[in-house]
């Protein structure tokens, strides 16, 4: 016996030991390779989400330039229209300069 009171270490002792060793650091292994393939998973998500989005801005941008397009056109009818009759009111009223 030791000084602590306890039996000394057999060999299979230490090797018990030493299989729990190599079974933690394997699991640790796993946990490991599981983070680094979630990271990937993560990057390759946010691309996705960043061309998606990407995607829609560009989408929204032409709709409100054709929108826009759209409105001055008609704001440019509108006011040929109007000037016609502008003119008509002025000279039926005399306010015609």
């Amino acid at each position: 016996m030791t000084d602590g009171g306890t039996a000394p270490a057999t060999k299979d002792d230490i090797r018990m030991l030493m299989d729990e060793f190599g079974k933690m650091w394997q699991w640790k292994a796993n946990v490991d390779n599981q983070f680094v393939d979630l990271r990937a998973d993560m990057e390759k998500w946010k691309k996705e989400l960043k061309d998606h989005f990407d995607l829609v801005a560009e989408n929204i941008r032409h709709d409100f330039r054709a929108a826009n397009r759209e409105e001055i056109e008609v704001l440019k009818d509108g006011h040929k229209e109007n000037r016609g009759r502008i003119v008509a009111l002025e000279r039926a009223t005399g306010l015609a300069a």
